[in-house]
């Protein structure tokens, strides 16, 4: 039936608009509400010599979950705000425009996903994060739970690429801001980037821990980094699992 809401998938409820031409009386709030928003840019993988075309990832996102059924009531809202583009390879006003976009969603009672693209897209993010705390609370204290083969704490050498995310945000904000990474792979990170790592008390959990035997012990961890911060800004990088799954 085309009432029928528990026949409907996700293309048939989901609200797309314009994020700049919105204001907050204009959204219709129920219990839960999420945005989704696409940052089609993996100017900063080429720059870090990476295999591109994550740019797509929010076309392919989209598409996939078109299709699948709805599994929540009509107390959860899902909104589409969009996408925004790298344009020229601009990628620091990619990033400022993200970073816009998500004080924006969260300014109009929203919870914004974010899909990439590469790493890069975690500064934008953050900063959007950072600015609508910051209205709230002069010091806010944010952990950033990011699930990664890799640190992405590389220094700012030339320009800022998809390897540099984290390093910029500790070196800006690192009093207020716990970073705890999940899924690290040795062979994917030098011994430079352990330092980096042990000099900002970056602590993080390697992939051979990640079994569900040790699972106890990740939850703990991540218990502890819970009870310390009063914000949570969660990041995920597909290289940080098995690409059977």
């Amino acid at each position: 039936s085309n009432n029928d809401y528990s026949a409907f998938r996700i293309h048939q409820v989901v609200q797309c608009f314009d994020l700049g031409n919105t204001a907050k009386e204009d959204v219709k709030l129920t219990k839960k509400n999420f945005c989704l928003l696409g940052f089609c840019s993996d100017e900063g993988v080429k720059r870090n010599k990476g295999r591109i075309g994550s740019a797509e990832g929010p076309k392919a996102i989209r598409k996939a979950l078109a299709t699948m059924p709805v599994h929540f009531n009509e107390d959860v809202s899902l909104f589409d705000a969009g996408n925004i583009f790298c344009k020229d390879q601009n990628l620091v006003l990619a990033q400022q425009a993200l970073s816009d976009a998500i004080e924006k969603i969260l300014s109009l009672g929203l919870f914004p996903l974010v899909m990439g693209g590469g790493h890069e897209i975690a500064l934008g993010s953050f900063n959007g994060s950072f600015n609508f705390l910051l209205k709230k609370n002069p010091k806010p204290s944010i952990g950033i739970l990011n699930f990664d083969a890799h640190f992405d704490l590389r220094p700012v050498i030339d320009k800022p690429n998809s390897g540099t995310p984290f390093n910029q945000i500790l070196t800006e904000f690192g009093g207020q801001v716990k970073y705890f990474v999940i899924g690290i792979q040795p062979t994917g990170n030098t011994k430079e980037l352990y330092n980096i790592a042990s000099r900002y008390d970056v602590k993080y959990i390697e992939s051979t821990a990640c079994q569900i035997q040790k699972s106890k012990m990740v939850k703990e961890k991540l218990n502890m980094l819970i009870e310390e911060v009063d914000s949570l800004y969660i990041s995920i990088d597909l290289d940080g699992f098995s690409s059977a799954y």
